[in-house]
């Protein structure tokens, strides 16, 4: 008598359903928490470089400013039209201020005075510097974007006789402020002072 063969029940290679789920559940959560960590580090990253950027152009604009207005001398300047102009303007036909300025560098011996008209305007934008060939007569150029603005700037100058104005009006065509306090605007934070002394060689 022959006794059948007993067959043993043999488990089927691979996952089932359910674990497959499971793991793709734990997937997408391991999934999303490594993008969230890669998106921080990347507005991290992008924050701190915008922060950098602007601490640079700052650096920069206060090297120009300040180089600018200790150079300024007290000189009368004239415009196209022959008319008269003080030797330092502020908030006038759209200019922040302008003045005459020295040390005017001539590398290539162009047939120019070595003083220069230099003017900063505001835009939308930025605050721009512009050079005039000429300081008596003549356009300004372009002009440069040299910082650039979360709002309009403002600008207050100190007489000699130590008091600060609003208003830079003064008796003598020829007379200089003491100091400028230029205040710019920033997001987020208060507005970034800048006091420069004008003039420093002729006060």
């Amino acid at each position: 008598m022959m006794v059948p063969p007993v067959h043993k029940s043999v488990r089927p290679n691979g996952f089932t359903l359910v674990e497959m789920l499971v793991a793709l559940a734990l997937f997408a959560v391991i999934a999303v928490g490594a993008l969230g960590l890669l998106r921080f580090s990347v507005d991290a990253e992008l924050a701190s470089r915008t922060r950098t950027d602007s601490i640079a152009a700052q650096r920069r604009f206060l090297s120009v400013w300040t180089a600018d207005l200790a150079q300024a001398v007290p000189r009368p300047s004239r415009d196209r039209s022959g008319t008269t102009r003080l030797a330092f303007e502020a908030n006038a036909d759209g200019v922040l201020i302008r003045f005459t300025r020295s040390g005017w560098d001539n590398l290539d011996g162009a047939a120019r005075p070595s003083l220069q008209k230099v003017e900063y305007r505001v835009t939308p934008t930025a605050l721009v510097r512009a050079g005039y060939p000429y300081p008596d007569g003549a356009a300004p150029d372009p002009g440069a974007e040299v910082l650039p603005l979360s709002g309009p700037p403002s600008v207050r100058f100190r007489a000699k006789d130590g008091n600060w104005r609003d208003v830079w009006d003064p008796q003598v065509a020829a007379e200089l402020p003491v100091a400028v306090e230029l205040l710019l605007p920033q997001k987020g934070v208060p507005p970034l002072r800048i006091v420069s002394l004008v003039g420093v060689n002729y006060q």
